[in-house]
C-alpha cells in the first residue's frame, strides 16, 4: 500500500510539473476603493476550475495560468466579486468595491433553484464549505452547531457515529417527525433513526445514529437552511419542519474552463479524548461495612487452608465499604482467580485496600481519526466532471471500537447540443462500524458499571486481564469466594472484547437528468432521483457472560425514487418588471422492509455467531411498507425596479397515507429593499435595508397503514399461517397535520457593511395533530390515530455581523446569532391533557402536556413553600410531592458567537455555542448517589466531618430545607425540629446517615435528579496559515491548520455528565440513562489544490 501511495504522489507531482511547464505567471495587486490599501486574503480563482491563489498581506498575488484559461474571478467577504479577462496580460491590478451586503448574492432555495438573496421574502441562511469544515468533524449535523440561528442541534459525542438531533424553530408534531428534510442536489435523503425505544429512553441499547451521517462534508459546497414553511412550501407535505438544502461541489463546462484536470487534497488527523467524566469519591471501597462475629475491620472473613482472609464484598455492586487503608490486606476476586489459575497451589495472595492507581479514566484510549479526501475535476468546452473519494478511518476511544467510512462521489455534465445538456450525480457510501458503545441502563454499557453499580477500588490495570487460561471470565463480582460465576455484571473489558456489536451500511444516492433550453429564458428539466441503502446490525453476548449467550441480526432496506419534471421561464415585460415562472410535477415512491432475528435459549457452539446456532427455534420477524406521493407545484416571482419582489407558490400532494388524498399547500412572500429608494441612495450610514414578510401553509402526513386495514403475522400453527388485525384501529378519515405560519423580518447593513443585522419574528401553529388515543377493549383494538390538537411556536431570530477592526494587515470579524422560541401544546384530544411520549426506566416520563412546552418531564416533585424552600420532615427527609411537570426538554434560547481574526496569511477562529434552559433527568446521579460512587457521597459536611462518619459523631448528610408538613387543605404548616407547629420556618438541622441519604435519591422526589441543561461550550477553535502562492509553484491554496472541537465547557448545573445528551434523533429526549463520556477533539490539517 505504501509503494502504491508513493507512486501515486510521484505521478501527481509529475503531472503538476507538466502543467507548470506550459503555464505562465500572472502577478498583480488588489486594492480597496475606499482607502487604496492592499487587501489581504482575496481569493483569486481561475473561472471554471478549482485553481486559485490568495493575496498576501499587501494585496499582492501570483497565479499560474494555462493558454486555455480565459477569466480570473476575484472574491472577498463584503466586497463585490469581479471577473476579469486574462487575455495576454501578465500583470493585473484590481480595485474592489464594497459589496453593499453582497446585494447580488445568490443563494440556493427550494427545489435547488438559485435566487438573488435580496429578492427573498423569507429567512434563508447559507453556510459555506469553509465554514462547515473548520474542524473536520466528519458529521454534517454537528458541523452546523452554533452557526445558524433558529436551529437546535443536540448530539452526544461519546456515541461513536451516534445520533445527532436537529430541529428548526421548535417542535411542531406531537407524535410525528419533527426533523427537517435533507436534500442533496435535489435528492431527498432519508434521515431515519432505528434506535429502539429502550435506547432512546435511557433503558439500554446501541445508538446506531441517523441516516444523515452518510452525507460527506468534504463534498459539500454550500448548505442552505430553509427555516420556515414559507421558504420550504414547495416541498409540500415534507416542508413543515424546514429543509437542509445541500449543494455539492461540481466542475462546470464552458469555454472559460480548463481543458484538463485539477486536483484537490484535504487531509487531516484528529485525536479524541474523554473530556467529561463524573467526579468520583476516592476514600471508600466497595461493599458495606460489616461488624460483629466473623468480621475484621469492616470485612467479612473466610478461612482458607487454615489462614483467615478479609473478603471483599464480591456480590455487592455498591461502594459503601470500609475506608481505604494501605495496611489492610484483602482477598480480592482477582487474587482468587490467580490462585485458581495456578491450580490452588499454596495460599492466595492478598491486595492492599487502596484507591486504584489506574482509575476509570485509564480505561479509555486516545482515539485517532484519519480523514482524507482526494478529488479530481476536469472540463472541456462542452463537458465537465468531478470525482471525489473520501476515507474516514476512526479508531475509537473505547477499547475495540472502530468506524471506517468510504465515500465516492461523481458529478458530470455534458452540453450535447446548443440547447440540450445532460447531467448525472452518483454517490456511494460504505460504512462499517465495530464496537459502538451501548448506552443507558444496561450492563453492556460501560458507564453503568463505572457510574451507577460498581466498586470504587477496582483497578483498570488488574481488570484488563479479563480472561482465565480456560477462557472463562475474570470478573470482580463473583457469586462468592468459591463460586467464580458472575453475579450480575461483566468485566468491562470482557464487555468490550466479547460482547461487542458491529454493523454495516451501504448507500447509493444521486440523480440523472436532462436540461433543455429551447429559447431564451425557458428551461425544461427532467430528472430521476434515487436514495437507497441497506443496513445490517449484529449484536452478541458471549458464552461465559453474566447474561445468556445470544446473537441477533436486523437487516433493513430502504429505497425512495423521485421522478421530477420542472420548467422555468424568465422574462422582463418591461424595464421596470421581471418575472420568473416555475411549474413542475413529481412522483415519489418509497419502499422499506426489515427482517429481525435472534437466537433463542442461548448459543449451541461458543463463539459461532449465526442465527442457526440457536439452541431453540430462533425468533424471526418481517415488516415491509410502501408509500407513494404524486405532486404538482408552481411559483410566480415578480420583481419591480430591483427593490420590490412578490413570490407566490403552490403545491398539491396526493398521498397514499392520507384519505382524502388531495392536499393543497400555498405560500406568499414580499421583499422590499427600501435603500433602493432615491432618498436613501448614496448615503454612508445605511448601506443596505430590506423588509420581508411571508405567510404559508405546509403539511406533515403520516406513516403507511395508519388509515387502512392490514394484517400482522402471529405464528404458524401446523401447516397454517396465523394473522390478526393490529391493535391500532385504522382511521379512514385521517388527514395530514397542517402548519400555518407567518414571518416578517429585516436585513440591515451599516457603515459600509461594517455592521450587519438580520432580524426575524415568526408565528406558527400546527393543527390537526395526528395522535394515537386509547380505545375501549370492547372495540377489539387498543388505540386509533385521530386528528386533534394544536402546537404553537413563536420566536425571534437575530443575526449580527460585525467588523470591529479592519486595517491593512489585520481584520477582525464577528458573526453572532441568537434565537428564542416559545413552544406550547395548546390542545390535545378531548379529555386528554397529557399524552405520554415515553415512560423512563425510573421515576419520570416525557410528555406532551396541555399548557406546557412540548417534552414536559413528569415526576414526583419537592414540596416547597411560597419562598421556594424545600419542606422536610422531622427525620430530615424531603417530603415527596405530587407527580407534576418538573422540567422541559426544550431550551429557552440558543446563541452562537464566532470570532475570526486574519493577519497576513494567518487565520484564528473560535466558535462559542450557548444553550440556556431546558432540563434533563439524570439516572447517573440517582444511582451514583445510591451506590456511593459519586464524590458527594464522601463529602465533608458543615461539621467538618465526612458524611460517612456516624451521625452521633458529627457525620451524616443534611438536606437543605425547612421543617413542615402539608395540611389537608394543601397549605404548608411549618414545624420545629420536634414537630411542633410554628409560624415561621425553621431550617433543617437533622442529619441523615450517608448511606440512607444516598438511597433517598432513588426513594425520594424525582426532582432531586433533575438538572438544567445549560452550557457554554468552546465548540470550535482553529488556527491556519496559507502559504503565499509565490512559494508553492503549481500548488495553490496550500494551507496548514491546527484545530480543536468541544475543548471546554462552562456554566453547567451538573458536573458529572455533559448536559448535551441524546441517544436518538426522535421525539424522546430529556432522560439520561447512563451517559457516555463526552469527547474533546484536536487535530491537524493540510489542504491544497493544483
Amino acid at each position: 500500500m505504501r509503494k502504491i501511495t508513493i507512486l501515486l504522489v510521484f505521478l501527481l507531482l509529475a503531472a503538476a510539473g507538466g502543467l507548470y511547464a506550459q503555464s505562465r505567471a500572472i502577478t498583480g495587486k488588489v486594492t480597496s476603493s475606499q482607502d487604496g490599501m492592499g487587501i489581504p486574503g482575496v481569493t483569486v480563482q481561475i473561472k471554471g476550475t478549482t485553481l486559485g491563489a490568495i493575496t498576501d498581506i499587501d494585496g499582492n498575488f501570483l497565479i499560474n495560468v494555462l493558454p486555455e484559461h480565459r477569466t480570473l474571478v476575484f472574491s472577498y467577504v463584503s466586497m463585490k466579486t469581479l471577473e476579469v479577462p486574462i487575455g495576454t496580460q501578465t500583470v493585473i491590478n484590481i480595485v474592489m468595491e464594497p459589496g453593499v451586503f453582497q446585494i447580488d448574492e445568490v443563494v440556493v432555495t427550494a427545489l435547488g433553484i438559485s435566487r438573488e438573496k435580496k429578492a427573498l421574502g423569507y429567512a434563508v441562511e447559507e453556510v459555506q464549505a469553509s465554514e462547515l469544515n473548520q474542524t473536520r468533524s466528519g458529521n454534517l449535523i454537528t458541523s452546523l452547531s452554533g452557526k445558524v440561528s433558529g436551529v437546535n442541534i443536540t448530539s452526544a459525542s461519546g456515541n461513536m457515529g451516534g445520533s445527532s438531533r436537529i430541529t428548526i424553530r421548535g417542535i411542531k408534531s406531537v407524535s410525528g417527525n419533527n426533523q427537517p428534510l435533507f436534500v442533496v442536489d435535489g435528492v431527498a435523503m432519508d434521515n431515519s433513526s432505528y434506535n429502539t425505544i429502550d435506547t432512546q429512553r435511557g433503558a439500554g441499547g446501541v445508538d446506531y445514529g441517523n441516516m444523515a451521517n452518510d452525507i460527506n462534508p468534504d463534498d459539500i459546497e454550500t448548505v442552505s437552511v430553509l427555516k420556515g414553511p414559507t421558504a420550504a412550501a414547495l416541498y409540500g407535505s415534507r416542508a413543515a419542519n424546514g429543509v437542509i438544502l445541500i449543494t455539492t461541489k461540481k466542475a462546470k463546462a464552458g469555454k472559460t474552463g480548463k481543458k484538463g484536470f485539477g486536483v484537490e487534497v484535504n487531509s487531516s488527523v484528529s485525536f479524541e479524548q474523554v473530556a467529561v467524566l463524573p467526579t468520583y469519591q476516592n476514600l471508600y471501597g466497595g461493599g458495606y461495612v460489616y461488624t460483629g462475629d466473623g468480621t475484621d475491620q469492616g470485612f467479612n472473613t473466610q478461612e482458607i487452608n487454615g489462614q483467615t482472609y478479609r473478603l471483599v464484598d464480591y456480590a455487592l455492586d455498591e461502594s459503601w465499604g470500609p475506608r481505604y487503608d494501605a495496611n489492610i490486606l484483602t482477598l480480592s476476586a482477582f487474587d482468587i482467580f490467580d490462585w485458581e489459575a495456578n491450580g490452588k497451589v499454596g495460599n492466595p495472595n492478598t491486595s492492599p485496600w487502596v484507591a486504584p492507581s489506574k482509575d476509570v479514566k485509564d480505561f479509555f484510549e486516545t482515539g485517532v481519526v484519519f480523514n482524507n479526501n482526494f478529488a479530481v475535476t476536469g472540463n472541456t468546452d462542452a463537458s465537465a466532471f468531478r470525482l471525489s473519494y473520501t476515507n474516514y478511518d476512526l479508531s475509537g476511544y473505547m477499547p475495540n471500537s472502530e468506524q471506517k467510512r468510504n465515500s465516492i462521489s461523481f458529478n458530470g455534465e455534458s452540453q450535447v447540443s446548443k440547447w440540450i445538456k445532460g447531467f448525472i450525480g452518483a454517490n456511494y457510501v460504505n460504512t462499517y462500524t465495530m464496537g459502538r458503545p451501548e448506552t443507558g441502563y444496561d450492563d453492556n454499557n460501560i458507564m453503568q458499571k463505572f457510574n451507577q453499580w460498581g466498586q470504587r477500588q477496582l483497578d483498570m490495570g488488574v481488570m484488563s486481564n479479563y480472561v482465565n487460561p480456560d477462557g472463562t471470565q475474570r470478573v470482580w463480582n463473583r457469586n462468592s469466594w468459591d463460586d467464580p460465576t458472575p453475579a450480575y455484571s461483566d468485566n468491562p473489558y470482557w464487555t468490550r472484547y466479547r460482547n461487542f456489536q458491529d454493523d454495516e451500511r451501504n448507500r447509493l444516492f444521486g440523480n440523472i437528468g436532462i436540461l433543455l433550453t429551447p429559447m431564451a429564458g425557458l428551461s425544461i428539466q427532467g430528472k430521476w432521483n434515487l436514495d437507497y441503502y441497506n443496513l445490517t446490525e449484529m449484536e452478541r453476548n458471549a458464552f461465559g457472560s453474566q447474561a445468556e449467550s445470544s446473537y441477533s441480526e436486523a437487516r433493513r432496506e430502504y429505497m425512495e425514487t423521485n421522478a421530477e419534471l420542472l420548467a422555468t421561464y424568465k422574462f422582463n415585460p418591461s424595464e421596470a418588471f421581471s418575472v420568473n415562472v416555475l411549474a413542475g410535477a413529481n412522483n415519489r415512491h418509497r419502499e422499506y422492509n426489515r427482517m429481525t432475528s435472534n437466537t433463542n435459549g442461548g448459543l449451541i457452539i461458543p463463539g459461532l455467531y449465526k442465527i442457526t446456532n440457536s439452541t431453540n427455534k430462533p425468533n424471526v420477524a418481517e415488516y415491509e411498507e410502501t408509500k407513494e406521493v404524486q405532486s404538482v407545484f408552481g411559483s410566480v416571482n415578480v420583481g419591480y425596479l430591483g427593490m420590490l419582489y412578490l413570490d407566490v407558490t403552490a403545491r398539491n400532494d396526493w398521498s397514499s397515507t392520507i384519505k382524502p388524498h388531495n392536499f393543497f399547500y400555498p405560500s406568499a412572500s414580499l421583499s422590499f429593499i427600501f435603500t433602493e429608494l432615491n432618498a436613501l441612495k448614496d448615503q454612508n450610514i445605511l448601506s443596505f435595508g430590506k423588509l420581508r414578510f411571508g405567510v404559508a401553509q405546509s403539511g406533515n402526513d403520516t406513516d403507511p397503514y395508519n388509515n387502512d386495514f392490514y394484517y400482522t403475522y402471529i405464528s404458524n400453527f401446523g401447516g397454517e399461517a396465523l394473522y390478526s388485525v393490529p391493535g391500532t384501529l385504522a382511521n379512514l378519515n385521517l388527514n395530514a397535520e397542517l402548519t400555518n405560519s407567518m414571518e416578517f423580518g429585516a436585513e440591515l447593513m451599516f457603515l459600509q457593511n461594517r455592521i450587519g443585522l438580520d432580524f426575524t419574528y415568526y408565528n406558527e401553529s400546527t393543527i390537526d395533530q395526528i395522535i394515537p388515543v386509547a380505545l375501549s377493549g370492547a372495540t377489539g383494538h387498543s388505540s386509533m390515530f385521530i386528528n386533534s390538537g394544536e402546537i404553537t411556536n413563536k420566536g425571534i431570530e437575530i443575526g449580527l455581523n460585525l467588523t470591529p477592526v479592519k486595517t491593512k494587515d489585520f481584520t477582525w470579524n464577528i458573526n453572532a446569532n441568537f434565537s428564542k422560541n416559545k413552544n406550547e401544546v395548546v390542545e390535545l384530544a378531548e379529555d386528554l391533557d397529557v399524552y405520554q411520549l415515553v415512560n423512563g426506566p425510573f421515576q419520570v416520563s416525557v410528555n406532551a402536556e396541555v399548557g406546557k412546552p412540548y417534552g414536559s418531564i413528569l415526576g414526583s416533585s419537592y414540596v416547597k413553600d411560597e419562598s421556594g424552600n424545600i419542606i422536610v420532615d422531622t427525620d430530615g427527609f424531603s417530603l415527596v410531592g405530587d407527580v407534576k411537570s418538573i422540567g422541559t426538554v426544550l431550551p429557552d434560547y440558543l446563541m452562537g458567537i464566532w470570532n475570526r481574526f486574519n493577519y497576513k496569511g494567518f487565520e484564528l477562529s473560535g466558535l462559542i455555542d450557548i444553550r440556556k434552559g431546558g432540563q434533563l433527568f439524570s439516572t447517573t446521579n440517582m444511582w451514583g448517589m445510591y451506590s456511593g460512587i459519586l464524590e458527594e457521597t464522601a463529602a465533608t459536611n458543615a461539621n467538618g466531618k465526612n458524611i460517612r462518619d456516624a451521625v452521633e459523631d458529627g457525620g451524616g448528610a443534611l438536606i437543605e430545607g425547612v421543617y413542615g408538613y402539608v395540611k389537608d387543605d394543601g397549605s404548608i404548616q411549618y414545624t420545629d425540629v420536634d414537630g411542633n407547629d410554628v409560624t415561621t420556618p425553621v431550617n433543617n438541622g437533622t442529619y441523615i446517615d450517608a448511606e440512607t441519604w444516598g438511597g433517598w435519591h432513588y426513594s425520594g422526589p424525582a426532582e432531586q435528579n433533575i438538572f438544567d441543561a445549560d452550557y457554554i461550550k468552546l465548540r470550535e477553535l482553529r488556527l491556519s496559515y496559507t502559504l503565499p502562492s509565490k512559494l508553492t509553484g503549481p500548488i495553490q491554496n496550500l494551507t496548514v491548520s491546527a484545530y480543536g472541537r468541544n475543548l471546554a465547557i462552562w456554566g453547567t448545573d451538573i458536573k458529572h455528565i455533559d448536559p448535551e445528551n441524546t441517544t436518538g434523533s426522535g421525539n424522546i429526549q430529556g432522560i439520561e440513562g447512563g451517559a457516555l463520556p463526552s469527547l474533546r477533539y484536536f487535530g491537524f490539517g493540510l489542504n491544497f489544490n493544483f
